[in-house]
């Protein structure tokens, strides 16, 4: 199964509720996986999470991945069990990348294992996994944490601020970017407190980021992913003068810009 089958289980919600230790993700895997092996990736993938969310609205987790063996990284993916859009987000990548490291940030409806699946050139599957536990009551449900009429005006602003630095072992050719969306990922479970009508759901679906006429990934995202997204990755640079970023979301609305490479804006 290819990462689009993957993500079709970003459609499904699962119960609400939390579920059984275990039983969620003997849930996904399937779904999202089907019956390929996925071993231990503890030799090619670096993972953090936070042992407990301070906000549960915007825990950031963090994957490095690589292989030594000659194959790439075809796509990485981050799923976390115990919410109701269990695929927060999967990145695929051009045929071409031997290294990757991302961030973002998600929402954490429950304590939950949170994981993190890479897929190699080869169709290998490796898995790290970690276990994040809950600040207090579920999020999903809860409204935006913004002014729903700002959240409503300045939808689909998009910033890139150059994260390049001697600390992020940087060279002159491998730099690091952030992208911040603003868009109050709705996720169909909150409730208009004065029409007490649900809200509904739209999310930022797809993400994809070129430079020039490189594409460096696609993202498929989800509800899971926090309100105003923030993604981080790295890239090789290819001479091009700007990252062109596209963003589009469940109502099918399309965003674009083109960010200078290496400036903040």
């Amino acid at each position: 199964m290819g990462m689009r089958g993957a993500l079709s289980l970003a459609g499904v919600l699962l119960s609400i509720g939390p579920a059984f230790a275990g039983s969620a993700w003997d849930d996904i895997r399937p779904s999202a996986f089907g019956a390929r092996t996925i071993e231990d990736g503890a030799a090619f993938i670096a993972f953090q999470a936070p042992y407990r969310a301070e906000d549960q609205r915007t825990v950031p987790l963090t994957a490095e991945a690589a292989f030594k063996d000659g194959r790439k990284i075809k796509s990485i993916t981050f799923i976390i069990d115990e919410n109701p859009m269990p695929v927060a987000a999967a990145f695929r990548f051009a045929d071409n990348r031997e290294r990757a490291a991302l961030g973002l940030d998600i929402r954490l409806d429950h304590a939950s294992p949170v994981r993190v699946v890479v897929e190699a050139s080869d169709g290998a599957l490796y898995m790290v996994e970690k276990f994040v536990k809950a600040s207090g009551a579920g999020v999903c449900a809860a409204p935006p944490a913004g002014d729903p009429v700002v959240a409503a005006k300045t939808m689909g602003d998009m910033k890139l601020t150059d994260l390049t630095g001697p600390d992020a072992g940087a060279t002159r050719f491998h730099r690091a970017a952030e992208l911040n969306i603003k868009h109050p990922q709705l996720t169909g479970m909150q409730m208009n407190q004065i029409t007490l009508l649900y809200t509904p759901m739209r999310y930022v679906s797809a993400i994809e980021v070129k430079q020039g006429d490189e594409k460096l990934f696609d993202l498929e995202g989800s509800m899971t992913l926090s309100e105003n997204p923030r993604i981080s990755f790295d890239y090789q640079v290819n001479g091009a003068s700007a990252l062109s970023v596209t963003t589009k979301d469940t109502n099918d609305t399309v965003w674009k810009r083109d960010f200078p490479v290496g400036s903040n804006s």
